[in-house]
C-alpha cells in the first residue's frame, strides 16, 4: 500500500471517527509535521461536511421501502446516484487540486557530524547525545515534548508528569516521563535501549512493549522480528564517553559501532576473520590508532582507501613462498 493511500485510509478513519483514541492522538501530532498527510486531510475535510446529508438521503430512502416499494427504489437509485457524484467531486478534487503546505509547528533542529558526539539541551532541560551524523527536532506544548529523531543518540529526560515526551521515527515511538535511555534508527535493525527508568516502545505493527532497566528492544521492520533482550546497558552506551567497548563480540557484529563512532566504513569479506571474536576497551582513540590496535588484537591487516577500510586475515609466506 502506497504511503499517500495509508493517508487517505486515515484521513476517512479520523473523518468517521472510527480510529481507536491512540490513533487519534497519533494521527493529531503527525499533522503537525507530515505535509502529505496534512495536505489530504485538509482536502478531505473540505467535502466531508456534505457527505452527511446525502448519506442521510439514502438511508431515508431505504427506510420507506415497506410504504412505497417503486417510488422509493426510484428514490435509493438516486441518492446512490448523489454519493456516487459526490465520491467523483472528490477523487477529482484530491487528483487536480494543489495542496496547500500546512502551518509549521515551531521547533527546533540539532544535527552532528560523522564520527564525533555532541551534546544539546533541549528547552525543557533534558539533555541529549547525538552520535555521529544524527538529526533531532524537538517541539512542545503544554502536554507535549516531541522529538522527531533520525540516527542514534541517548536521552537523559527531564521528569515531568504533566508532559510526557516523545521520542519518533516513522513508525516507531518511545513514550517516557522522566529516564535515561537510547535510540538508534540506524539500519534494518531499530533499538532501544533502556538505562533507567521505564520506556514505552509502541511500533507500527500494533505491537507495544514496556522496557526495563538494561533492558533493549531490537526490531528488525524486514523480517518482522521483535525481540526483548537483557543487556548491558551502560557497555553498550560506551559511546557516549568516547570509548568502544567490546565483549567477545564478533567482527562483523562490531563492525555497525565502529563505522558510526569514526564516521567511516570499516567492511570484512572473509568470512572466517568476521566471526573472530573481539574483547577490549579502546578509549578515546584516533582511527590509526584503533586500526593499531585491532590489526595486533585481530590478528589481521587493514588497508585504506580515502573513508573505506579492508579488513583482511594476516597474510603468512614461508621462505619459499617469497623466493622467486
Amino acid at each position: 500500500m502506497s504511503e499517500q493511500e495509508i493517508n487517505k485510509r486515515r484521513c476517512i478513519q479520523y473523518l468517521a471517527k472510527e480510529c481507536t483514541e491512540e490513533e487519534r492522538i497519533t494521527f493529531e501530532i503527525d499533522l503537525l509535521f507530515d505535509e502529505a498527510l496534512k495536505g489530504e486531510y485538509d482536502s478531505y475535510s473540505l467535502l466531508w461536511k456534505a457527505y452527511p446529508t446525502n448519506r442521510e438521503l439514502y438511508l431515508q430512502a431505504k427506510q420507506q421501502t415497506k410504504k412505497k416499494k417503486q417510488g422509493n427504489a426510484f428514490f435509493i437509485r438516486v441518492a446512490c446516484s448523489i454519493l456516487f457524484m459526490i465520491g467523483s467531486l472528490l477523487t477529482s478534487y484530491l487528483l487536480f487540486e494543489p495542496h496547500v503546505p500546512p502551518a509549521q509547528a515551531e521547533y527546533l533542529i540539532y544535527t552532528n557530524v560523522a564520527g564525533s558526539r555532541k551534546t544539546v539541551t533541549l528547552a525543557d532541560g533534558s539533555v541529549v547525545l547525538l552520535n555521529g551524523q544524527a538529526r533531532l527536532q524537538f517541539t512542545q506544548n503544554d502536554s507535549l515534548r516531541l522529538a522527531w529523531l533520525e540516527g542514534e543518540a541517548f536521552f537523559d529526560v527531564v521528569k515531568n508528569v504533566q508532559k510526557k515526551f516523545v521520542v519518533k521515527h516513522e513508525d516507531l515511538e518511545v513514550e517516557v516521563i522522566g529516564t535515561q535511555f537510547s535510540v538508534n534508527t540506524w539500519g534494518q535493525e531499530k533499538q532501544v535501549a533502556l538505562l533507567s527508568g521505564k520506556v514505552l516502545a509502541k511500533l507500527g505493527n500494533g505491537e507495544q512493549l514496556y522496557l526495563k532497566p538494561n533492558e533493549q528492544l531490537l526490531w528488525n521492520t524486514n523480517l518482522g522480528e521483535v525481540k526483548r533482550v537483557k543487556s548491558d546497558v551502560d557497555q553498550q552506551l560506551s559511546w557516549r564517553h568516547d570509548q568502544l567497548v567490546f565483549d567477545n563480540l564478533p567482527m562483523v557484529q562490531a563492525l555497525e559501532q565502529i563505522n558510526q563512532f569514526y564516521g567511516v566504513s570499516f567492511v570484512i569479506h572473509d568470512p572466517v576473520l568476521a566471526q573472530k571474536r573481539i574483547t577490549g576497551v579502546f578509549d578515546q582513540p584516533s582511527v590509526e590508532a584503533f586500526i593499531q590496535a585491532l590489526t595486533f588484537i585481530a590478528n589481521c591487516t587493514i588497508t585504506s582507501n580515502n573513508n573505506h577500510y579492508l579488513i583482511e586475515p594476516y597474510a603468512h609466506y614461508s621462505l619459499s613462498e617469497k623466493q622467486p
